[in-house]
């Protein structure tokens, strides 16, 4: 899987910008950069998600099933928007496809799997040949075939993203995915390095960076890495 920052679409700096703009809405001086990083800071201390909205990032993943590029869209939120690889004009007769580590790892069931795939590779060429247009035969592609995605969302969304799908009980190739896109995003520069060490952390996390306070974990199956709520007592 390969993930792609696009730089003319994602906000280089954005402390920075979270902290203009905020310092437009409090009268404050928006010209020191030192002053707008800890304004910036500062809101994102006070959980002031709103100011968050105003950094867009854009990325490019390809090599992801269609099945997690599905679960990704349902992060879509705050007027974000996504481009998909289109199976009725793409041709799919190669398609690439996800093995889980489960199915790899055990030679009787991969066997299985391949076979799977391969006989629908078998079935959607034949079905081409015989003059069916691909728009048609692309209802037999299977979720876990390979698929590519152009993304553009705001921070506050993508901060959603990774606090959901870093969980431990989430899908494990998307959280594969968000894990890439933390690194790429992170090596960008020193502003994206703090909100990434920050922010893209799992939700049962987000307090021990952010203010120190205790953790504990809203699922209903935990992984035990925190309390549940309900064992904490707290209303």
């Amino acid at each position: 899987m390969d993930i792609r920052i696009f730089s003319d679409g994602t906000t280089f700096y954005p402390l920075q910008k979270i902290g203009v703009r905020a310092g437009v809405c409090w009268g404050s001086d928006t010209l020191s950069v030192k002053k707008n990083i800890e304004r910036a800071q500062e809101c994102i201390f006070s959980n002031h998600g709103r100011t968050l909205e105003f950094v867009d990032i854009e990325f490019f993943v390809s090599g992801a099933s269609a099945r997690v590029i599905r679960e990704l869209y349902t992060h879509i939120g705050g007027m974000p928007t996504r481009l998909q690889e289109s199976t009725r004009y793409v041709n799919m007769s190669n398609f690439g496809y996800y093995t889980p580590p489960k199915i790899k790892n055990n030679e009787e069931c991969l066997d299985i799997y391949k076979s799977t795939m391969e006989t629908i590779t078998k079935a959607y060429s034949a079905l081409l040949e015989l003059g069916i247009p691909r728009e048609d035969v692309a209802n037999l592609l299977p979720l876990g075939m390979d698929s590519k995605v152009l993304v553009k969302m705001n921070l506050r969304s993508l901060v959603n993203l990774f606090n959901v799908r870093l969980c431990t009980r989430a899908y494990i190739e998307f959280r594969e995915m968000v894990k890439i896109l933390k690194k790429e995003l992170s090596q960008l520069n020193d502003e994206w390095k703090w909100i990434s060490d920050r922010l893209f952390v799992p939700k049962c996390e987000v307090n021990n960076h952010i203010n120190s306070k205790m953790n504990y974990c809203t699922e209903s199956n935990s992984c035990g890495r925190h309390p549940k709520l309900k064992d904490k007592n707290i209303p």
